[in-house]
């Protein structure tokens, strides 16, 4: 019997369910610390399913990497932007940053996206599993903000953009790790718009003035966003 419209939408909601649940379990006791059952358990189905749509609890890790950098945060397409533009002045470097440290914030802060996306990112890097270690060497997007410091900063070592590059991502990792600890100190129930504004432009300030850029032109910058 051909499969029917209602087949096709049922599947890919169960595998939906499947990514969902998880991600959040991987994000918070990592790949080694969860079990396949739990997952069956926390997304309402049957383990056929899971090894229908992923053939194992490996495979299902990867795919949840996969449907983060991929479909959901579209990394290709948010990095890419450093590359799409003209940059004649350091001005122009600058403002660039600043919209980068925009839509960074929003990709993985924003209002609606899981808080898994980014956990999950950050312990995959730090626990260095084999399985998930080789899907993000895909990850060269983030570097492009390096290469871009590199080629369009004068007079800065190799050494100190690593040093600088590291420290930007070090402060990403934070506000999504201590999300609850920044709620506490900032009065907030969750991150919202104008928190991740103001977020975004200190970053934007401190990480361009340490490399001795113009403040980012913030009106400008709202304009491209």
């Amino acid at each position: 019997m051909p499969e029917t419209l209602s087949d096709r939408s049922s599947c890919k909601s169960t595998r939906q369910a499947i990514l969902d649940a998880a991600g959040e379990l991987f994000a918070r006791k990592g790949l080694g610390g969860t079990g396949i059952r739990e997952i069956v358990k926390e997304a309402g189905t049957s383990l056929s399913s899971v090894n229908y749509h992923f053939t194992n609890k490996e495979g299902l890790y990867l795919a949840c990497l996969r449907h983060i950098m991929d479909e959901k945060l579209d990394l290709p397409g948010l990095f890419g932007i450093l590359d799409s533009g003209t940059y004649s002045t350091l001005q122009q470097v600058s403002d660039a940053m600043g919209y980068m440290m925009h839509r960074c914030l929003r990709a993985l802060l924003g209002p609606g996206v899981p808080g898994w996306y980014g956990t999950l990112m950050v312990r995959s890097r730090m626990e260095l599993h084999p399985k998930s270690s080789r899907a993000l060497m895909r990850l060269e997007e983030p570097q492009k903000l390096r290469h871009f410091v590199r080629d369009h900063v004068p007079g800065l070592s190799e050494a100190f953009v690593q040093y600088w590059y590291i420290n930007v991502m070090a402060q990403l990792q934070y506000y999504i790790l201590e999300r609850e600890a920044v709620l506490i100190a900032f009065d907030l129930t969750q991150y919202d718009e104008a928190f991740l504004n103001g977020t975004a432009c200190y970053m934007a300030e401190s990480m361009t003035q340490i490399l001795g850029l113009p403040v980012p032109d913030h009106r400008a910058v709202a304009r491209r966003l």
